[in-house]
């Protein structure tokens, strides 16, 4: 009889197993649009702004060369309030788990599932902000929608990319507003690292270097939409609904949140084909109710002006 050593497979049962007691993940990406745009707490489903839509206008007063008689009458004018309306819409959803799982498993399994849930909420409202994608017919045009229809569009590569962003902002100025914030995907930056100089060196290192959570751009903050709510192209260039870039005043883009995530505990409850009672299973009602608008006011310098602009394509 020919002897043999023991192998790993004779003493798999007796060899040591390490679980490793965390899922491997990314951390969840939050929304840019909550992260930066102004925020409102509405009290109810929809709230009315006042915006201003005339300026008072001034002159000199008229003076003769006989004082006696001088009328003397000073310009009369007035100011004109329009309005917003801001609606909170419901973004929605049901997660059903069976008891034996929940109760079975090593992880908390609610606590793992909250901050997706959350992601996935900031992904729909951005997708629904910056490009309208299924965004509710209560909201405004999207901040890429809204921009077209201003003409506010710079077509990528009439000079460099610098040139570009430069002219994105120039559109947004011209209008009347500041530009305070930009918005783009995270493979913007690989050509914002590639631009040089004349003479080879790197001409953005110091503007895109972290500051703090902060990117900059010409000294602008500068937000990476990394939640998949961003709409471009396969390389470079955007689709004809998405854009490279959008720039503009984060302050006249605003969110109604009548109400934050709301999760609900359901278990007695039929949810899709599934009655939960029936199959021994439980599940997390999740909600959260948001509004959007754009104001863009009356200006000393513009008339009817959009506060954003985009590189990107002309039109869809």
């Amino acid at each position: 009889m020919t002897a043999r050593q023991i192998n790993a497979t004779d003493a798999a049962a007796l060899l040591r197993r390490q679980d490793i007691r965390e899922i491997i993940q990314m951390a969840p990406k939050s929304s840019a649009a909550l992260t930066t745009f102004r925020t409102l707490r509405l009290s109810a489903k929809s709230a009315t702004m006042p915006v201003l839509a005339a300026l008072p206008t001034a002159g000199w007063v008229g003076v003769t060369p006989d004082p006696v008689t001088s009328t003397g009458k000073k310009p009369v004018s007035n100011v004109v309030w329009g309005s917003k309306t801001i609606t909170a819409e419901e973004i929605a959803v049901i997660v059903p788990v069976h008891e034996d799982l929940f109760d079975d498993t090593e992880f908390n399994i609610w606590e793992e599932v909250k901050p997706l849930v959350a992601q996935e909420f900031g992904r729909i409202l951005d997708l629904a902000v910056f490009f309208g994608v299924n965004a509710p017919t209560t909201f405004d045009d999207s901040l890429v929608e809204g921009a077209r229809a201003a003409g506010n569009v710079v077509s990528p590569g009439l000079v460099d990319l610098a040139e570009d962003v430069n002219q994105v902002m120039s559109l947004v100025e011209a209008d009347g507003f500041d530009v305070n914030q930009f918005y783009a995907k995270r493979t913007l930056r690989g050509r914002l690292r590639g631009l040089r100089d004349d003479v080879g060196q790197p001409i953005y290192l110091n503007s895109i270097r972290s500051d703090g959570q902060v990117n900059t751009l010409y000294g602008e903050d500068l937000a990476w939409v990394t939640n998949g709510g961003w709409v471009a192209g396969s390389g470079t260039e955007p689709t004809a609904t998405g854009a490279t870039l959008i720039g503009g005043d984060r302050e006249m883009a605003i969110l109604g949140i009548r109400q934050d995530m709301q999760v609900k505990v359901l278990d007695q409850a039929t949810v899709g084909d599934y009655n939960l009672a029936e199959r021994d299973m439980i599940a997390l009602r999740f909600k959260f109710r948001v509004g959007f608008a754009v104001a863009n006011p009356i200006t000393p310098e513009a008339s009817g002006g959009y506060p954003f602009a985009i590189l990107g394509q002309p039109s869809a």
